[in-house]
């Protein structure tokens, strides 16, 4: 085995091992995941009986994600630990991409390591490694995408783009990302790998259409979602003050400030370079191969930013601030790297200063993620609490807008009514439950619950109808969880 190959295996498997411990071991990142997870248990038992039809991919998100885990699920049998064990790999070999394109844009081995231990060891990717969700496997996919074109194979580039838009629908720009940045490097485009990266919206769409009749069906289901949850959440249908510094804190702290501002004198770099090109042909390789990185990170926060700005994203998660901070780091390297050159008095200083806040970043992502566990711990019991008294061959139902309890019980969904089908009438909800044969309430301080009003500090909520039956509660990230059992007599 060639020393460079036994290095990139070493790597791969070093990064491998907190993730596969984080998937049988931490909880999932957000709620999403249980839906996920639901989904690659639907579709791998229709794989394992025969009955699986390409509709069967269509649902509100994209599906390669759900099918590899699926196919997996086939033979472990296990919709959680798959999706999970999926996501870890992934996250495995982004770490190893992260390094070789380190690698390939500094030419400096000792920087690529270095950036590799960032990243590996990262607690908010190995925290969303560990989870069953899209973020860790698009990363890898984008992170592919743009070696190989650092690489200039183009058509592989675009396998990988296409890949990643069959995953997330925000990959879907590589199709003018990619040859824009051909166009730069070679002065030339590539036809093969144009149709390879415009494959995944024209399959979604016939996909969409097949199964509903409607080939934007896909979208137009986002849409219905996105206004529902600000109609029942009007605190995010607004800027304001505290929502706006919230999300700008999650942002930096999950793409990391060291990284964002290495990336904007990066992109002033390519600028100042690439002018130079245009007005006076002066050809530059560092201005080069700056471009692919540069324009896939502003590409995405583009994305991001607008989205925010438009409301068509009303909230900043850490996961994604998660892809820049992934696509962000080789940049980090090469900055640092040109710094050292232009400016050898000041190396010593921002070295300290970019060890210093990845280190402050990283410490806030750890105590975040411990959060995170105590909620779930928190979620876990009430959802255990209801799988064991609930009787599921009654005509009860349970009034719960906490979607994490209500995947984690494994009661299914059409046993539990949400805020979104009830009226907002005090006296018209109360007649709503009763004819609903509500026996649970779950109060919780959940966004656009009609319930949250009922929570009071220290305090057990009070419903007519209703008395306490279980409470579960962390003080760290804070959750108050109410079960509420009805006192109506039996008929």
């Amino acid at each position: 085995m060639r020393p460079a190959i036994s290095k990139m295996v070493v790597l791969f498997f070093a990064s491998m091992t907190p993730r596969i411990l984080g998937a049988f071991f931490l909880p999932n990142a957000f709620g999403d995941a249980y839906v996920y997870i639901q989904e690659i248990g639907t579709l791998s038992t229709k794989i394992s009986n025969g009955s699986f039809r390409l509709t069967d991919l269509f649902g509100f998100w994209l599906p390669l994600y759900q099918l590899i885990a699926a196919l997996l699920n086939v033979v472990v049998k296990n919709g959680f630990y798959s999706g999970k064990i999926v996501a870890a790999i992934f996250g495995a070999g982004t770490c190893l991409f992260v390094y070789l394109v380190t690698q390939r844009l500094t030419k400096n081995d000792t920087a690529a390591l270095w950036i590799w231990v960032l990243i590996a060891f990262n607690p908010l990717h190995i925290f969303y490694s560990a989870s069953a969700m899209t973020d860790v496997p698009h990363a890898f996919f984008v992170m592919a995408a743009l070696y190989f074109a650092l690489t200039g194979n183009w058509i592989i580039a675009a396998i990988f783009g296409a890949l990643a838009g069959f995953t997330r629908v925000e990959s879907w720009m590589l199709i003018a990302l990619l040859p824009f940045i051909q166009f730069i490097k070679e002065r030339r485009l590539s036809v093969a790998a144009l149709f390879f990266l415009v494959l995944p919206p024209l399959l979604w769409f016939y996909i969409s259409w097949k199964a509903t009749g409607n080939w934007l069906a896909c979208f137009v289901q986002r849409q219905e979602y996105h206004d529902w949850l600000l109609r029942m959440n009007p605190a995010i249908a607004r800027f304001s003050l505290i929502n706006i510094s919230k999300d700008t804190a999650t942002l930096l702290v999950s793409a990391d400030v060291a990284v964002l501002i290495a990336a904007f004198i990066a992109a002033w770099f390519v600028l100042r370079l690439g002018r130079r090109f245009f007005k006076r042909g002066e050809s530059n390789d560092d201005c080069i191969a700056l471009v692919a990185p540069v324009t896939f990170f502003f590409a995405f926060l583009a994305l991001l930013l607008v989205a925010y700005l438009t409301h068509q994203q009303p909230i900043i998660f850490p996961r994604y601030g998660l892809i820049l901070f992934i696509l962000g780091l080789p940049i980090l390297a090469w900055t640092f790297l040109k710094l050292r050159t232009f400016y050898p008095q000041f190396a010593r200083k921002v070295l300290v200063s970019i060890v210093v806040i990845c280190a402050l970043d990283a410490g806030i992502q750890f105590v975040g993620a411990v959060g995170t566990i105590n909620q779930y711990r928190t979620q876990r019991v009430v959802a255990d609490y209801l799988r064991d008294h609930f009787d599921q061959n009654s005509g009860a139902r349970i009034f719960c807008d906490e979607g994490t309890v209500r995947v984690l019980s494994g009661i299914p969904e059409d046993r539990f009514i949400t805020s979104s089908l009830a009226p907002r009438d005090d006296f018209a909800f109360r007649s709503f439950l009763e004819v609903s044969h509500v026996d649970y309430l779950i109060v919780a301080d959940v966004q656009g619950s009609a319930l949250a009003k009922l929570m009071r500090r220290g305090e057990a909520p009070s419903f007519d109808g209703f008395e306490t039956a279980f409470h579960s509660r962390s003080a760290f990230l804070p959750t108050d969880i109410w079960l509420l059992r009805t006192s109506r007599p039996k008929k």
